[in-house]
């Protein structure tokens, strides 16, 4: 089974003026929350075999906190146009970064995470609210296909959602 798992980064500074959005930080809750998903992935053996990361200041940093909880053999992929990316961008970027893989992890941001996510499983799950992926919210969502490059785009399994407010 094929897994992708879609983390937002954490909670990073409100806009200020003077400060790229590219460039806001994460606050100490975001990098709270971060470590908080990290662990987390770590102990519910939700571990990736390659992680796609934005390169924008708060993914980065949001990887930064869970990568300490991770085993050092996780591939990591800085990839620049999953900042400010659309959702078709973004399963671009899954498939083509992922391909013989099974298993891919994203940090990035909304609205391209909800959107894809909300297309990968469909009307499945209208009993949960996938409309509201709020910062360091994971999604993981299991394909029958063995390999990502494999996966139907639509025909996702929500196999959980966690918020960080839950962990």
């Amino acid at each position: 089974m094929a897994r992708v798992t879609l983390i937002r980064h954490g909670k990073a500074e409100t806009s200020k003026f003077g400060v790229q959005d590219f460039d806001r930080p994460l606050i100490s809750r975001g990098q709270n929350n971060a470590s908080a998903v990290g662990a987390f992935m770590a102990t519910h053996r939700m571990l990736p075999q390659l992680v796609l990361v934005s390169p924008s200041a708060r993914t980065r940093a949001t990887y930064d906190f869970i990568k300490p909880h991770w085993p050092n053999d996780i591939a990591v992929q800085f990839v620049d146009q999953l900042y400010e990316a659309s959702a078709s961008t973004l399963l671009q970027a899954i498939i083509d970064y992922g391909g013989d893989l099974s298993d891919i992890a994203v940090i990035g941001h909304n609205p391209s995470l909800v959107v894809l996510l909300n297309h990968m499983v469909g009307d499945a799950h209208a009993e949960q609210n996938l409309g509201y992926f709020p910062t360091c919210c994971i999604a993981e969502i299991g394909f029958e296909a063995p390999k990502i490059r494999d996966l139907a785009s639509d025909g996702g399994k929500l196999l959980s959602v966690k918020r960080a407010r839950d962990l």
